[in-house]
């Protein structure tokens, strides 16, 4: 597959370029930066360079998503590092349209509910609108004509990656559930590659990744 990532650039983009890379996929990471499509390509990843700065960011994406079979959007709403930021009001939407323009019908999303100690404490009274931002960019996704997928991990860790998951659809990650970031990437993979649809939970458990997202 040929996969256009939003948010490669991040500890979780970056993982879920090398499990596409080890599954014979072709990660395309949308990059703000020249500096950040250099290690692109000695990652062996394929980078595309956008000017968020410009009026024409619609046709850069289409550009981005010629010949793609997915998109993923690996920057929780897209606005953390690495996203759109503040050049268009909701990423996840102007994501979705250049996909459905492009005819790419596979769209992931990964949403984040769940933020750690440490960023709980960053963000202080803006904590609300997080999440909010987060519900928001889901329903965005939600109501597109795309078989897409909502992916809801547990606070993400940097622990190594088991393998293995807990998935449920419709299910909201509780306090205290987590999910390493190298299992995250391989479950976004995963549904990927089996063409699940829906929204699922996943967080740390036992059921192998490639069994655990079948209902």
């Amino acid at each position: 597959m040929r996969v256009v990532v939003l948010g490669v650039t991040t500890g979780l983009g970056g993982r879920l370029a090398s499990s596409l890379l080890a599954g014979g996929g072709t990660p395309v990471g949308l990059v703000l930066r020249d500096s950040d499509a250099e290690r692109m390509r000695a990652a062996r990843i394929e980078p595309f360079r956008l000017d968020t700065d410009g009026s024409d960011l619609d046709v850069q994406l289409k550009r981005a998503f010629r010949g793609a079979d997915a998109v993923v959007l690996a920057a929780g709403t897209g606005t953390g590092p690495g996203s759109l930021g503040a050049a268009v009001s909701s990423p996840a939407a102007q994501l979705c349209a250049a996909a459905e323009d492009c005819g790419v019908r596979r769209f992931v999303m990964v949403s984040a509910h769940l933020p750690g100690a440490r960023d709980r404490a960053a963000l202080g009274d803006q904590l609300d609108a997080y999440l909010a931002e987060k519900r928001a960019a889901e329903q965005v996704v939600r109501e597109q004509d795309l078989d897409w997928c909502v992916l809801r991990p547990g606070m993400l860790t940097d622990d190594p990656p088991l393998g293995t998951v807990r998935a449920r659809p419709d299910g909201v990650p509780a306090v205290g559930d987590e999910l390493s970031r190298g299992d995250c990437a391989d479950a976004v993979r995963t549904v990927l590659t089996q063409g699940i649809t829906g929204v699922w939970q996943a967080t740390t458990g036992t059921t192998p990744i490639e069994h655990a997202f079948r209902v």
